[in-house]
């Protein structure tokens, strides 16, 4: 299994221990991120040309500060949401456009929704965390992105396999 992702190095300083707890990804080493693709190609998958495809699309977006200042929900799952929102979902239209045999979510969502996953559980729960959140959320988290990662699960463990720049010339 692997995907694409926005790592948010920030977030993980001040909600890791949080996630750990609560977010299974993350007891299985998945920092704190933004999903572009999942799931996505296999890395030996890749050929040289599916990398310079990606290498370009990363290219042609710019650096990324991330604020994280509000929490969201999904059934069973409270998330913080990332803006500029909108460069994300770009960045994902473009990916959806380079490598169409590989829609986010796999294709089981009409829209994109960015958002970094905190914690999964019962309702009940997550009204508890989302409350205790909110107040450590009046200073927002900034989250600068230089790139993009591939990550791939090897022994039930995710493991960063290869780093796209974003805003990086291609070959350069």
């Amino acid at each position: 299994m692997s995907g694409l992702v926005l790592v948010a190095q920030a977030v993980d300083g001040r909600f890791g221990r949080l996630r750990r707890r609560h977010d299974p990804a993350a007891r299985q080493g998945m920092p704190a991120h933004v999903t572009l693709v999942f799931p996505f190609a296999e890395p030996q998958a890749l050929s040289a040309e599916d990398r310079v495809r990606l290498a370009t699309v990363f290219a042609g977006a710019a650096p990324l500060a991330l604020t994280f200042a509000a929490t969201g929900r999904f059934p069973g799952v409270l998330w913080l949401a990332p803006e500029p929102a909108t460069a994300i979902v770009d960045l994902v239209m473009r990916l959806a456009e380079a490598f169409p045999d590989h829609p986010p979510y796999g294709g089981a969502f009409g829209t994109v929704v960015p958002h970094l996953t905190l914690a999964q559980g019962d309702e009940a729960l997550l009204d508890r965390l989302e409350a205790r959140i909110a107040g450590r959320l009046r200073q927002p988290i900034v989250a600068p992105v230089a790139a993009a990662v591939l990550f791939a699960t090897r022994a039930d463990r995710w493991t960063p396999v290869e780093r796209f720049a974003l805003g990086d010339a291609v070959g350069g």
